[in-house]
């Protein structure tokens, strides 16, 4: 895979899940990244996403130590900032000093509510990200209560982490247009969602994706939700669109299937439920292989590596008995691309 970032040096000062989840991406995607680690202090929990960086460890009380840091922060292309806003100025790191010193340093401050506002310095954690965007309504699926949060990837790492390496992509790419010069970039996990969401703002009002009973987004549509089979495990279903909802019910041996998903929704889903149980997991994934009807086993975090078409694809790693996903997306040049794609087909053609 091609690595874009190989010339870039990135300086991660040591903090929670976004940041590190961010220098992660931009190492894994070539660039030298420094992560910086405070002696006698940091982080509580273990640091797991570390890979590909170098790692130094700095007296944030020792004088010729912080020289020494803002040397490296003054050498480098780009700097995560994992603290609040106010903490990297009160350490001698205030970035529009540092930019005086080197025009071309791109500096990514991550936080949860941005450089601003009254919430600025607020403590917050996922949940709290979430709640704000407007989306935790919509996440939780229709008139549940109470909300229940998404483990912490949204705001985190999607808001947050992945939004961060996008604008420090965009800053790269915006430097050599401009004739060098970096930039301070605030990114708020609140906002990075909330901008994330801009499917869910825009298609809000469509009352049947969202405000019916059985809206197809709501968790209770009898087509795009899940159903517990025999063995106590489950497939998923996103037969949104009519060729795949009629090849659904074609397969499920449902009469007027189409019918019943407007007229009588939780009839269908009860008929479903009772079909989806008759077979195992592993049954149904035979029972549908090569159909069009938007059908597959919810897998287990423990069971990814060993699907067919991530073996395939060579999609994870296997370290310390866990199935870790490789970076994505993939970077080909046409050359590459052309023999993968050619290898597909062999491999299809021998089948």
């Amino acid at each position: 895979m091609n690595k874009p970032f190989k010339s870039v040096k990135v300086t991660e000062i040591a903090g929670l899940a976004p940041v590190p989840y961010c220098g992660l991406i931009l190492a894994d995607f070539g660039a030298d990244v420094t992560l910086v680690q405070k002696v006698g202090g940091g982080p509580d929990v273990e640091q797991r996403l570390s890979r590909g960086k170098n790692v130094v460890t700095v007296d944030y009380k020792n004088e010729k130590d912080m020289q020494k840091l803002k040397k490296i922060c003054l050498e480098s292309d780009v700097l995560l900032d994992p603290y609040r806003p106010g903490v990297l100025e009160n350490i001698g790191l205030d970035p529009v000093n540092l930019l005086k010193e080197n025009p071309k340093l791109i500096v990514a401050r991550l936080t949860g509510y941005g450089q601003t506002g009254e919430l600025a310095k607020e403590a917050g954690h996922d949940i709290n990200y979430v709640a704000i965007t407007g989306l935790m309504p919509t996440l939780a699926g229709h008139k549940r209560t109470p909300y229940w949060p998404p483990a912490n990837l949204l705001a985190d790492f999607a808001g947050g982490g992945l939004t961060a390496a996008f604008g420090i992509g965009a800053a790269l790419f915006q430097r050599t247009q401009n004739g060098g010069k970096g930039c301070i970039i605030d990114c708020s996990m609140v906002e990075g969602l909330a901008y994330l969401g801009t499917f869910v703002s825009m298609y809000k009002d469509v009352d049947y994706m969202w405000n019916m009973d059985y809206a197809f987004f709501s968790g209770m549509s009898p087509i795009y939700r899940t159903y517990e089979t025999k063995d106590g495990k489950f497939m998923a279903i996103g037969a949104l669109e009519p060729k795949f909802h009629i090849e659904l019910f074609k397969i499920l041996n449902i009469e007027n299937g189409m019918n019943k998903l407007f007229e009588e929704p939780a009839n269908l889903v009860e008929t479903m439920e009772k079909i989806f149980k008759t077979k195992t997991q592993a049954e149904w994934v035979e029972v549908f292989q090569g159909k069009d009807a938007c059908v597959t086993p919810v897998l287990e975090i423990d069971q990814v590596g060993q699907l067919k078409h991530h073996r395939e694809r060579d999609a994870f790693n296997y370290t310390d008995g866990k199935w870790v996903p490789k970076p994505a997306p993939r970077l080909y040049s046409p050359e590459e691309f052309n023999r993968l794609r050619q290898e597909d087909l062999n491999s299809k053609s021998k089948i």
